[in-house]
């Protein structure tokens, strides 16, 4: 499956682009991202949990950068797996920056999705739904941080977009089902 799409972000080149190779910066961005750590400059760790038509997706994967050509691109290979669903993804993607005016950037990317699995299974019309929804988060998130500064923890658009999902300032809580707000609810907030 192709995905691809274009968006205009409220920094200049250089910026942006140092946000895509900032960890922080990413995990942050990604929607359902629990972690993401650069073990090598080329290689990124990291955890997945989302959730597609009612199917909770829970993935290790690694992101390898295939080729970074500063401050204009980035090349980058994705594979995952959820164990448990028995279903894996695999991602080859293409970042581009480029100038869009006085402090501003357009980024065009485009992605090739290959999904095995139960998630497969589930049919590209519904996995390509989801992706849009990711997109629109995505690129909501990615705009604030890299309009409020420098990559890095101390970045202001990190802490906002934090408190923004959590409803208060801290780390990235994984989103709960329905089912499960509602027996916290009935049971004094325990989780079964």
């Amino acid at each position: 499956m192709k995905l691809g799409s274009s968006f205009v972000v409220p920094a200049g080149q250089d910026r942006v682009f140092a946000h895509f190779l900032d960890p922080v910066s990413m995990r942050v961005s990604i929607p359902g991202c629990a972690e993401l750590e650069k073990s090598d400059e080329t290689i990124y760790r990291g955890r997945l949990v989302n959730e597609i038509a009612h199917v909770r997706f829970s993935a290790g994967f690694s992101a390898e950068l295939t080729a970074v050509t500063e401050p204009t691109e980035v090349r980058a290979l994705l594979k995952g797996e959820d164990r448990k669903l028995g279903s894996s993804i695999k991602i080859e993607a293409v970042l581009a920056v480029q100038p869009d005016g006085a402090g501003s950037s357009k980024v065009d990317y485009s992605l090739d999705v290959a999904i095995w699995g139960k998630i497969g299974r589930l049919g590209e019309s519904i996995v390509r739904r989801r992706s849009q929804e990711v997109e629109r988060e995505f690129v909501a998130a990615f705009s604030e941080i890299c309009g409020s500064g420098p990559p890095g923890p101390d970045n202001p658009g990190v802490r906002s977009v934090l408190a923004k999902r959590n409803g208060e300032a801290g780390q990235i809580a994984p989103k709960r089902s329905w089912w499960r707000r509602l027996l916290a609810k009935l049971f004094g907030g325990r989780e079964s």
